[in-house]
């Protein structure tokens, strides 16, 4: 059972990741329903999924990336930065191998970012002899654009690193009908790489798999596929030949919305970090800068105006480091952290049990 500290953690970390900042109208109703339909606090519920499935020297295959059209082939900020946070946090909490699946043009971008991120980043062959303990480290492997070689890449990858959890951070998902789209109804089918066939191997193996989406057209946002096409206006109807709606409908364990899917690995990291009682899991502003720059050098660009500027989604690079800033005072939690007056007697008695 969680403990009343964990539980208000995981509140003050899923009020943050669903702060609408740019007043879209689209986080706060799909955070809701997620949380009506699978309770919560989300980040620290899929924090608690990968701390349940992940022993040291297991493996956790994170999948993301994005190449927005026509700006072939640069990929956008959001995704790739939450993946290396996140596998950060899960290599040095968890001793876990991790291994992220992108885009063959973004497998430069994606290693430097894991550099970025204080992560040995090896080949696969090597990877596969690693014991995940004794480094934290990673590598990243091509996902592919065809549909059944992609599957067998995923069967090969759980299979060969001994996969126990699969993770999506901002990445196309397929609708009912298995056509993929941008948010505004375009098909992207041809260009997308098919990471759900990543979460239909891992289901096959029974491992869980949680999908970090911003707008419900993610992979990983099937749970609440429901209101994403009730809430997006191509959700029902995407206006293509297919007409089938933007919604992703994979199948998840766990959908966690955020206002921007790099914010909800965060907060899922932060989870991670109060969960193993270990700060050192938390990246820092200083990071946060560094991996924007090392994204622009490496090929990344702003999904929002398609350029090569220090900003995902349009929110500027100061305005991400102050969220990592919160999301460390968040951690922090003086007032339940040592004696004091202000906190409520049931997290205060519990608090003081753990203390000598």
């Amino acid at each position: 059972m969680r403990s009343a500290f964990l539980e208000q953690i995981g509140k003050n970390v899923d009020q943050l990741v669903s702060l609408d900042f740019p007043s879209y109208g689209v986080i706060g109703p799909l955070f809701e329903g997620a949380l009506r339909l699978q309770g919560g606090p989300l980040c620290m519920r899929a924090a608690e999924l990968l701390s349940r499935a992940v022993r040291p020297g297991d493996t956790v295959i994170l999948v993301t990336g994005l190449i927005l059209p026509g700006h072939y082939p640069h990929g956008e900020t959001d995704g790739p930065l939450g993946t290396a946070v996140l596998a950060r946090a899960l290599a040095m909490g968890l001793g876990a191998r991790v291994v992220v699946a992108i885009e063959p043009e973004l497998v430069g971008l994606m290693t430097v970012l894991l550099r970025v991120a204080e992560l040995h980043v090896i080949e696969p062959q090597t990877m596969r002899e690693e014991d995940g303990v004794h480094r934290p480290a990673a590598t990243v492997v091509p996902l592919s654009r065809d549909r059944d070689e992609a599957y067998a890449q995923s069967q090969a990858w759980i299979r060969d690193f001994g996969a126990k959890a699969v993770v999506a951070v901002e990445k196309a998902g397929p609708n009912a009908k298995g056509v993929y789209h941008m948010v505004g109804g375009k098909d992207i089918s041809d260009s997308a790489t098919k990471g759900e066939a990543l979460f239909r191997s891992a289901a096959e193996h029974g491992l869980p798999c949680i999908g970090i989406g911003d707008r419900g057209n993610e992979l990983g946002m099937g749970p609440i596929a429901e209101i994403a096409q009730g809430l997006l206006p191509f959700g029902r109807d995407c206006g293509c030949p297919c007409h089938g709606g933007v919604a992703d409908e994979t199948p998840a364990t766990l959908a966690v919305p955020a206002v921007i899917s790099n914010w909800g690995a965060y907060g899922v990291a932060t989870c991670l970090a109060a969960l193993r009682e270990d700060r050192a899991l938390l990246h820092d502003e200083d990071m946060e800068r560094r991996l924007f720059d090392a994204a622009i050098v490496n090929g990344g660009v702003d999904g929002m105006s398609g350029r090569a500027v220090r900003a995902v989604d349009g929110i500027g690079v100061e305005t991400s480091a102050a969220f990592v800033k919160m999301l460390g005072e968040v951690y922090r939690a003086q007032s339940v952290r040592e004696p004091s007056p202000f906190s409520t007697p049931l997290i205060k008695d519990e608090r003081a049990v753990k203390r000598p």
